[in-house]
């Protein structure tokens, strides 16, 4: 997750990023969905709708098998059975969460929330293919990498390989060094499990584009993520940074010219109206300091 280091020219460009977002709070709410590529629309609906559904019926069953085993081991007086719990001491892992909607996604242990955001622990070592695209339209620029990477999954690799679709859709938004200049956009799909082995990722093929690249997380981060609902596109994306950020300044957690890009996360089929899941991440790497805003 380490950039560059080009602070000393990203410090005004991100500042006004953020100062735009909180004057959006206020206004740009009722914004709908930019129009991206219809084709971008279909193809992601296609590839999730049908994993979502099946999510949604597995979701139901689980929670009805929950109330009822509860139920019964209080009628029996008996403990709840803890699900860490299988007979070596060892930790199972945790159930991916409801907005991954059945696919792979990353494994995080949730450190603490508060009302504007949640404090995550990711691990070392995950795995995305990634692409970069320039430019000053976000949904331009997403709808542009999103397309490249769906080409590498479909085969554009040099095994010819299908690889499944994954959650989030993961954008690194670095501003650029001015208020009309270009930011770099980095769009990234999540490489999946092996086949019934959560938390390891398959050696994913190398791609046939140059512009496709496959990158690794190199520490274990921590991530300060604020979801919002609805469809996001810019405006609510900059509004929702704006308002992490400044709570975590009021919670001594670094200011604002410290922090030099952040993260949008995607996780839902265009066409889905209902329980949409977005999230605004701003990270820092294990053992990275991060200095508290000034009073």
């Amino acid at each position: 997750l380490s950039a560059p280091d080009t602070r000393s020219t990203r410090t005004y460009c991100t500042a006004q990023t953020l100062q735009l977002g909180r004057g959006l709070e206020a206004t740009n709410m009722g914004h709908s969905l930019r129009s991206t590529s219809a084709v971008t629309l279909v193809v992601f609906l296609a590839l999730v709708v049908s994993s979502s559904a099946a999510r949604v019926i597995s979701d139901k069953r689980q929670s009805l098998f929950q109330l009822a085993r509860g139920k019964f081991s209080a009628t029996l007086g008996l403990a709840p059975s803890s699900s860490s719990d299988d007979g070596g001491g060892a930790p199972k892992p945790a159930p991916p969460p409801w907005f991954c909607h059945g696919i792979d996604c990353p494994q995080f242990r949730t450190v603490a929330t508060t009302e504007v955001y949640e404090t995550r622990a990711y691990p070392a070592g995950l795995i995305w293919t990634s692409t970069t695209v320039t430019g000053l339209e976000y949904d331009k620029a997403v709808s542009k990498g999103f397309m490249r990477l769906f080409h590498y999954i479909s085969g554009g690799n040099v095994d010819k390989a299908k690889v499944p679709m994954t959650a989030p859709v993961r954008v690194r938004v670095m501003p650029g060094a001015g208020p009309f200049c270009e930011s770099n956009f980095t769009i990234s799909f999540f490489v999946p499990f092996v086949p019934g082995q959560p938390g390891v990722q398959i050696d994913p093929p190398a791609p046939t584009d140059p512009e496709v690249f496959t990158e690794t997380d190199p520490s274990a981060f921590t991530a300060y993520v604020r979801s919002f609902s609805g469809y996001a596109n810019e405006a609510t994306l900059i509004s929702n940074a704006a308002t992490l950020v400044s709570a975590l300044e009021a919670d001594g957690k670094g200011s604002a010219k410290d922090r030099d890009h952040f993260f949008f996360a995607g996780y839902d089929a265009p066409f889905s109206p209902l329980h949409r899941h977005n999230e605004v991440w701003y990270t820092h790497a294990e053992g990275e300091v991060v200095a508290p805003a000034a009073a």
